[in-house]
């Protein structure tokens, strides 16, 4: 049974098309041969990554007893591996070193290995309580040279003569390894190996199918990532007037919470000066936008319309899936424009009995400039609240998920753990049955299987790199 076809290529690199031609004719060889045998399942092109390494397997054969990784290498001459097990290749009569396919094949069968004991609990049935696994398996490599290469296998030893196929003798050499299948057979032959079962099969056949699919998002976003850092930074663009006459007013997400609040304040002061730290902006007197009388025209019709436009805002992004920080963002930032401009036409209206004394200085300089009514009106004004509410909204989405809480896997104990470093990266040590628990999480917000883990003094933490989200995994006690 095929369970993923080997992709088309699409490069221009030509020694990577020789390459990609050697593994479609092994993926056909493999296809003819198992292809609608349902116990043995073909991954052709997988990719895996467990912890900080990749692998990228040509061609993995998983049948009832264990897996056998095949890597393809395109030789067009003569090969030779001496005692010590190092290859050589010829190439129009010149000799020259070649990295070894088979221990190549050997680290990706151990990435492998890995990653399907981290999650035997998941994949493997219990047999009478007790939690199956891999241990037993067989584990196998291959590998698969072209059919026009000549190999010396009498300089090879012989167990890795054995392991040098080419693609025509991949049946013979693929179903020797599986040996007899039948309870009969193996029981004649004194056969123990363990053996998967059917639902066993197709539980580790989608797991490493959906790891395969993340593995390839993750290199889809890193190789983005890559591209965009090496493009140089864009020219800066000149701001045209109407761009100015908004940026001279922009609003900051730290003050736009303010700035009705002090709008509110500088209004009950009853003084002809209007200053708003929060949006950056002022009015004296018959200035900026308190310049029409009651009863005018020209300026009043335009005030209301903005003021409507404001309010159709505020509906507008209260209906946009209830998101409280949105709104929280979108109607103080309309209040402090509607009640500047309604303080400032208190300060223009004639008043009957006007006072003779000096109006008192502002407690606070003036920030900005007056806001002249084609900034309230223009349409600058509205996508600058519109940027600021998505970025708030955006940030109040992605907030950090709770602190990741580790525990003994053999007690449950919280509290009496020590962190400690092996050979497979960073685990705790507990102090009641000194147990080992491994401190590899998934992310809490995307739930990305592979994470980093780094550690800084006593706090070891967990940097996710499909979304960038960093978090506390443990933290060593005192």
């Amino acid at each position: 049974m095929i369970a993923k076809e080997k992709e088309a290529y699409s490069g221009d690199d030509e020694r990577a098309r020789y390459g990609h031609r050697q593994e479609e004719d092994v993926a056909f060889h493999l296809r003819r041969a198992f292809g609608d045998d349902p116990e043995v399942v073909i991954f052709n092109d997988l990719r895996l990554k467990y912890g900080e390494e990749n692998a990228q397997i040509d061609h993995l054969v998983m049948h009832p007893f264990g897996f056998i990784i095949i890597d393809s290498k395109s030789i067009t001459g003569e090969v030779r591996v001496n005692a010590a097990g190092e290859w050589q290749r010829s190439y129009r009569g010149n000799w020259s070193g070649l990295k070894s396919p088979l221990r190549q094949a050997e680290l990706q069968q151990d990435i492998l290995k890995r990653l399907l004991i981290e999650h035997r609990t998941r994949l493997m049935n219990k047999t009478l309580g007790l939690q199956g696994g891999f241990a037993g398996r067989q584990w196998k490599v291959l590998c698969a040279v072209s059919s026009n290469a000549i190999v010396h296998r009498d300089d090879m030893a012989k167990g890795v003569s054995a392991q040098v196929v080419k693609p025509e003798f991949l049946h013979e050499q693929v179903s020797g390894l599986i040996g007899a299948r039948s309870m009969v057979k193996r029981a004649l032959l004194f056969d123990t190996r363990p053996e998967f079962t059917k639902d066993e099969l197709e539980r580790v056949s989608e797991f490493l199918l959906k790891q395969d699919a993340r593995s390839r998002r993750a290199h889809a976003v890193e190789s983005v990532r890559r591209e965009v850092s090496r493009r140089p930074p864009p020219a800066a663009k000149t701001p045209d007037a109407a761009d100015s006459a908004a940026s001279r007013w922009a609003v900051n997400e730290g003050g736009i919470r303010e700035s009705a609040s002090k709008v509110l304040a500088n209004k009950d002061l009853g003084s002809k000066n209007l200053v708003n730290n929060g949006a950056g902006y002022s009015a004296h007197g018959g200035n900026g936008i308190g310049d029409s009388a009651p009863g005018s025209n020209g300026r009043g019709e335009q005030e209301r319309g903005s003021q409507g436009r404001c309010k159709q805002k505020q509906r507008a992004m209260a209906r946009q899936g209830g998101d409280s920080s949105a709104v929280a963002v979108a109607i103080p930032a309309a209040a402090a424009v509607n009640e500047a401009k309604a303080s400032a036409e208190s300060v223009a209206k004639p008043k009957a009995e006007p006072r003779a004394e000096t109006p008192a200085p502002p407690t606070e300089a003036p920030v900005g400039s007056p806001v002249p009514e084609a900034c309230l009106a223009s349409p600058q004004l509205s996508e600058h609240l519109d940027r600021i509410a998505a970025r708030l909204k955006a940030s109040a989405t992605t907030q950090a998920p709770p602190q990741v809480r580790v525990q003994c896997q053999k007690c449950q104990e919280k509290d009496a753990l020590l962190g400690r470093y092996g050979p497979y990266g960073y685990y705790v040590k507990c102090q009641v049955c000194n147990a080992n628990t491994s401190l590899k999480q998934g992310c809490p917000a995307c739930e990305h299987h592979s994470v980093r883990l780094s550690k800084s003094g006593a706090v070891y933490s967990g940097h996710c790199p499909q979304c960038e989200h960093e978090f506390v995994i443990f933290r060593q006690p005192d």
